[in-house]
C-alpha cells in the first residue's frame, strides 16, 4: 500500500507547483504576446502543465482512504497519467524556452552586427 504521508506531501507540493506554474505561465504568455505572438507558446505550455499537475493532485486526493483495489488501481493510473503529462509539458516548455533564447541571442547579435557594420561605412 502507498504511504499516506508521501501522498499528503505529493498533494501539498503538486498544489503549490501547479498553481505557480499557471501563474508564471500566464505572465510568460502575456510577456510573449507583447514581444511576438510565438513568444506566448512557452507560457501556454506552462499553464497546461500546471493544470495537469492540479489534475494529478486531485487523483492523489481521491486515492486517500480507498479500500477497493480496482478503484485504487484506476485512481493510481490516473495519477501517473496526469503526472506524466505534467512532466511532458514541462520538458516541452524547457525545450521551447531554450529555442526562444537561442533565437533571441542570434537576433541580438545580428542587430548589433548590422548596427556596427552600418556605422563603419560612414
Amino acid at each position: 500500500m502507498i504511504n499516506q504521508e508521501n501522498i499528503q506531501g505529493f498533494i501539498k507540493w503538486s498544489n503549490i507547483v501547479g498553481i505557480l506554474s499557471i501563474v508564471f505561465g500566464a505572465l510568460a504568455a502575456l510577456g510573449g504576446v507583447v514581444a511576438f505572438l510565438v513568444g506566448a507558446i512557452p507560457g501556454v505550455l506552462m499553464i497546461i502543465a500546471g493544470i495537469k499537475l492540479l489534475n494529478a493532485k486531485k487523483a492523489a486526493q481521491e486515492l486517500v482512504g480507498i479500500e477497493d483495489q480496482a478503484l485504487f488501481s484506476e485512481k493510481l493510473n490516473q495519477l501517473i497519467t496526469e503526472s506524466t503529462a505534467f512532466f511532458k509539458f514541462q520538458g516541452i516548455y524547457y525545450i521551447a524556452s531554450i529555442i526562444m533564447a537561442i533565437i533571441g541571442i542570434i537576433a541580438y547579435i545580428a542587430f548589433f552586427a548590422i548596427m556596427f557594420s552600418n556605422t563603419s561605412m560612414y
